[in-house]
């Protein structure tokens, strides 16, 4: 059986529903952040992990909870009438700006998630790493990829609500599963190595922009 490192900050949900999902296939250590992850490691006698699983927004700092409080009191605004193009941009605008607001006042960024895959490929060279996120941009998702030993970027199933989101991870957990298993075995690892590298060029050149 294949052992997967699993690290995010969400012990409550996401750590369980993993572990809950994915344990039958896997042997997982999980853990809300890298270095109590390594001690669980160094505890089992010749465990080595096969890859790490990382989320990629972790907070920052403390919660500005007047801003959570003020976000919860309003109305979502985007609706799904089949408006008009105009429309639909509009509302897709105004939920790109609401989730920029959500993740300032909650204090998340991407920062975390790469500086976690640093520390990973630092004492773990030989393993790969997939980072597994429901929040990523475009442009991170790029870095991601142009990122040292990081072979994939997963996308969470995300539902309407908890339960959804639940039934969601189990109905992909399949998928996902092969994902994971063809990244500890290597499957395609020239198309990665492409990918990696387009990846460093089109990280280059966004830097140039700003």
């Amino acid at each position: 059986m294949f052992r997967i490192c699993f690290i995010d900050d969400d012990e409550k949900f996401e750590i369980p529903l993993f572990c809950d999902v994915f344990g039958e296939d896997f042997d997982i250590v999980a853990a809300t952040d890298y270095d109590e992850l390594k001690s669980q490691i160094d505890s089992r006698k010749g465990w080595t992990p096969d890859l790490f699983v990382l989320d990629l927004y972790f907070p920052s700092g403390p919660a500005n909870k007047e801003a959570i409080k003020a976000l919860r009191a309003e109305p979502l605004s985007a609706k799904d009438d089949n408006a008009e193009i105009r429309t639909a941009y509009i509302n897709y605008l105004k939920a790109k700006e609401r989730l920029a607001r959500v993740l300032d006042a909650w204090n998340q960024n991407a920062y975390g998630g790469f500086k976690l895959a640093e520390k990973v490929s630092a004492d773990y060279p030989e393993v790969p790493i997939v980072f597994y996120s429901r929040k990523a941009t475009l442009e991170e998702a790029i870095r991601c990829m142009a990122s040292r030993n990081v072979w994939w970027v997963e996308k969470k199933p995300t539902g309407r609500n908890t339960n959804e989101t639940i039934e969601l991870t189990k109905s992909a957990k399949q998928r996902i599963a092969r994902r994971f298993k063809a990244v500890i075995s290597k499957v395609d690892s020239e198309k990665v190595k492409r990918l990696k590298e387009a990846a460093r060029i089109l990280t280059e050149n966004l830097r140039e922009f700003g």
